[in-house]
């Protein structure tokens, strides 16, 4: 309720009746979603006709300045692109309201708690479940003109919720439609990928497939990570991750990691952001592949007739290098017995990934 100012001409409302006291009563009523108060009705004082204000129209008398109005629509602060990691982050736009694997709907939910957040205590009028019920919020034209804005800087994609032969899909799709890879070429990457990080772009080395950014700390103490605590990892100040590989590829070294969130992908910058966009991550492996450094990694995957074993073998040897090729510090013959085992480990997740393919 509003109560009347004490002293005569003491308030902004001074000019106000009764009558449109009762209707800004119903009006904030409706917003907080509380019973309307009851008004006692008394004859308003007389007043000097010097000290007499007049009226001021309900609508302006409620207007916030225009300069302290929330925008309805555009392009999201950095405070909003905060917000967006956090939900992807968490797995969910707010409580109540968690991520799928459906991107659209995913998108449509994070544009309306952004207009949400935006609106909250300025939106008169309209449909009364509008930022309460979700369904409804997302179904606001307002809402759906902030999608745009909104996967800006890549889809909003909770991969916890994608089955793995989707994401095995995805990768493979990537790889042979936009890089031009043979298919037995890119199932022999993303065999590799199966086996790093189950396809999984924001997994860290040590965690589960279900909990992706959880693993322990330089204390052995299980936690959840946020992507910019992985990023910042740090072994003298013991912050961050206890082990280094993240990503699909689980990029372990300190020159990888750097590159991987310093990429830009399609004009933007993602920075840790690209912890969770796949088609990203994908493009930075490409862009290693074809780098000097690894030319003979490329010379095999592009050669003609290339087999998916072939592929798997050169790319585990020559681009992964995993512990289980080492000893001492330096890489087992590709003849060891060791080298041998984790070939065929991996020949069989290429199989995996070459079946889910034909299989589309």
């Amino acid at each position: 309720m509003i109560a009347r100012p004490g002293p005569a001409g003491a308030g902004w409302f001074d000019g106000i009746s009764l009558e449109e006291l009762d209707q800004a009563d119903l009006f904030f009523a409706d917003l907080m979603g509380t019973r309307r108060p009851k008004r006692t009705r008394r004859t308003p004082p007389k007043r000097s006709p010097a000290r007499r204000r007049p009226r001021v129209h309900r609508a302006k008398a409620f207007a916030p300045p225009v300069e302290a109005r929330a925008l309805i629509d555009g392009p999201l602060s950095e405070g909003e692109w905060d917000t967006v990691l956090t939900i992807l982050t968490l797995g969910e736009a707010q409580t109540g309201a968690p991520l799928t694997g459906d991107a659209a709907r995913n998108a449509l939910l994070v544009a309306a708690r952004v207009f949400c957040d935006r609106n909250a205590l300025s939106l008169e009028g309209g449909d009364p479940l509008l930022c309460v019920v979700n369904e409804v919020t997302m179904a606001d034209p307002r809402v759906r003109a902030l999608v745009p804005h909104v996967t800006a800087r890549g889809p909003i994609e909770d991969w916890t919720k994608v089955a793995r032969d989707t994401r095995i899909r995805r990768a493979m799709t990537v790889l042979v439609r936009t890089y031009g890879y043979p298919v037995n070429a890119a199932a022999g990457v993303v065999g590799n990928l199966l086996a790093e990080s189950g396809v999984m772009p924001p997994r860290l080395e040590g965690s589960r497939e279900a909990t992706p950014m959880r693993a322990k700390d330089f204390s052995g103490r299980v936690t959840d990570f946020t992507a910019d605590a992985i990023r910042t990892r740090n072994i003298a100040a013991g912050t961050g991750p206890k082990l280094p590989g993240v990503g699909l590829a689980q990029w372990t070294s300190a020159g990888r990691r750097r590159g991987l969130f310093a990429r830009t992908f399609r004009g933007v910058s993602l920075g840790v952001r690209i912890l969770f966009d796949m088609d990203a991550q994908v493009d930075y492996l490409v862009s290693e592949l074809r780098s000097p450094g690894f030319a003979g990694v490329e010379r095999v995957l592009t050669g003609a007739g290339v087999t998916a074993d072939d592929a798997c073998d050169e790319v585990v040897y020559n681009f992964e290098v995993p512990g289980a090729l080492l000893a001492d510090g330096r890489k087992l013959p590709r003849m060891d017995s060791r080298v041998q085992a984790v070939f065929r480990e991996r020949r069989a997740l290429a199989a995996t990934a070459r079946r889910v393919w034909d299989a589309t």
